[in-house]
């Protein structure tokens, strides 16, 4: 297990008015993801999924992409109903293979159980709570960016890609997988970034091979 938690990771609960709030285990989950982006380039001994040069991380941006929800708040208007489906979308062609399925299986925000759906193309129609930007040969990051640009749908783009517009970016710093989060941007669709989370996030213009 790459981050030495279930890969549920913590439940989110309903708050005052409806709103998803944290739990106070979201502490807990926060050291997780530091010692995540530690392992990436210390060496958890998973020499298949960490330490092979075409991996490029992807076993820990997963296990990250499945724990970023709980440290995030969506509008009730995100949900159809207060037990739909919480949809993680990948778009492009999917890194992951199973290693998505290996940290999203069983996982829960809230009452919501985690989807995962493969969008080779993203439309204006597409049904996510979070978007996963990958490389694409049908469309460029700006894009997909683009397509769901005006809804709170929680947008994650690859390390290396032309996304100045995604909430959350992937960056290597010094051969490890580690993040930057544009809270800006989050904002501006009505998403509130948890101030624990924002604490991890590499200082912008901090990426870099």
């Amino acid at each position: 297990m790459v981050l030495g938690v279930s890969p549920s990771g913590p439940r989110l609960t309903r708050g005052g008015r409806g709103q998803l709030r944290w739990l106070p285990a979201a502490a807990a989950v926060a050291l997780c993801l530091m010692g995540g982006v530690a392992q990436a380039g210390d060496g958890a001994r998973e020499p298949h999924e960490h330490h092979h040069p075409r991996q490029g991380g992807y076993p820990i941006k997963a296990s990250h992409l499945a724990k970023f929800p709980a440290f995030v708040v969506w509008p009730d208007t995100a949900f159809e109903t207060t037990a739909s489906p919480f949809r993680l979308c990948i778009g492009g062609q999917d890194p992951f293979g199973l290693a998505i399925e290996r940290f999203t299986n069983e996982a829960r925000v809230g009452d919501h159980p985690m989807t995962v759906t493969r969008l080779p193309l993203v439309s204006k129609t597409a049904d996510c709570h979070v978007l996963f930007v990958a490389a694409s040969r049908g469309q460029t990051p700006r894009e997909m960016l683009a397509a769901v640009a005006g809804r709170p749908i929680l947008t994650v783009a690859d390390d290396g890609l032309d996304a100045p517009g995604a909430m959350i970016q992937f960056v290597s710093v010094g051969g490890r997988v580690r993040f930057e989060i544009r809270v800006d941007a989050a904002q501006a669709e009505g998403l509130t970034v948890s101030s624990k989370l924002l604490s991890l996030s590499t200082p912008r213009g901090g990426g870099g091979r």
